[in-house]
């Protein structure tokens, strides 16, 4: 089995033990702000070829490289615009990653082969520790294997990758449960090119008006930044985004069914679980609720529309992307 090693904080022998491995090329994950990474080395090519291989990844799925500081991250970067100083003044430490032109530095692997480099530097004290005590930037998708549901708990992570990780560092439940907000700042007009816990408003504030792209990557094409696939962060059972109080004409086999605010009544075998009509409290409970469900060996999830406005963003897109149908 994968080793598990419980980190109380920065200082925990724990992270030095973590960094050893990642600098000799191997695999580590660890607990971030937003879900647990699946950490490597980002400047080495081989290192990084393991993820992928772990996580099934696409060739065509780039991964974003954690920094430790603005200046490490400027140092894998062609350019560094004023809007990415204000942001990363702003936002960094924290859930906001910036596509940047891509340096020399940046291995083709880490960019899936594109001109462009997806850049965050996490607020997690543990996540911070490690990349610093690495000494290099660490390349770190979600850690499980692709498309599936991401890990919000170090139990998550040794459920869906076992073997395939050298070590675990366990530090808890993560707090947003939701993947950071990523902005590409390589065109003409910044874009969100996935919503998370920073808003479009909050970013408008410091840079002004900023484009969202909600469309699909078709396979086979690259990606610009990760979680731009039709289908991703997806359980094990089937989800079904329902309007409330439907779609229990249909409920056969372990169905559960999702509110927002109430729950309607419900047949007899059918489970109830009540989530807050609250953007913010479901994007932090949704994935660890997910995982719940599928270990409870439910076949169906039927699960309330959230509702639209901004505040549901990036709830709705991984609720979109997660209900998509599996294609061969």
């Amino acid at each position: 089995m994968t080793r598990l090693l419980q980190v109380t904080g920065p200082e925990d022998p724990a992270i030095r033990e973590a960094a050893a491995i990642l600098v000799a090329g191997g695999l580590v994950a660890f607990p971030t702000e937003t879900v647990y990474g699946l950490g490597a080395d980002g400047l080495n090519p081989e290192a990084v070829a393991r993820i992928y291989a772990a996580k099934g990844r696409p060739a065509t799925n780039p991964v974003i490289l954690h920094v430790a500081d603005v200046a490490s991250g400027r140092q894998m970067v062609s350019r560094w615009p004023e809007t990415a100083r204000l942001l990363a003044e702003r936002f960094w430490p924290g859930p906001l990653t910036l596509v940047l032109s891509a340096s020399e530095a940046v291995p083709a692997i880490v960019r899936a082969g594109g001109p462009t480099v997806a850049l965050r530097c996490p607020a997690h004290p543990v996540a911070l520790a490690l990349i610093r005590a690495v000494g290099r930037p660490l390349a770190a998708p979600s850690a499980n294997r692709s498309q599936h549901l991401s890990p919000t708990l170090a139990e998550h992570v040794a459920s869906s990758l076992g073997e395939a990780v050298d070590l675990i560092l366990d530090g808890g439940p993560t707090e947003a449960g939701l993947e950071s907000t990523i902005l590409d700042l390589s065109g003409e007009r910044p874009r969100i090119l996935r919503p998370g816990p920073i808003s479009p408003a909050d970013l408008a504030g410091f840079i002004g008006p900023v484009d969202l792209w909600e469309g699909v990557v078709q396979a086979g094409d690259v990606q610009p930044a990760p979680g731009m696939a039709e289908r991703h962060y997806a359980p094990r059972a089937r989800l079904e985004l329902v309007a409330p109080g439907t779609g229990l004409f249909a409920a056969a086999g372990q169905v559960a069914y999702v509110g927002l605010g109430a729950l309607p009544p419900l047949p007899d075998g059918v489970r109830g679980v009540l989530l807050p009509l609250d953007a913010e409290a479901v994007g932090a409970r949704l994935y660890a609720l997910l995982h719940e469900l599928d270990n409870a060996g439910f076949e169906r999830i039927l699960m309330e529309r959230p509702p639209a406005g901004e505040a549901w963003l990036a709830v709705r897109d991984r609720l979109r992307r997660a209900s998509a149908k599996e294609t061969a």
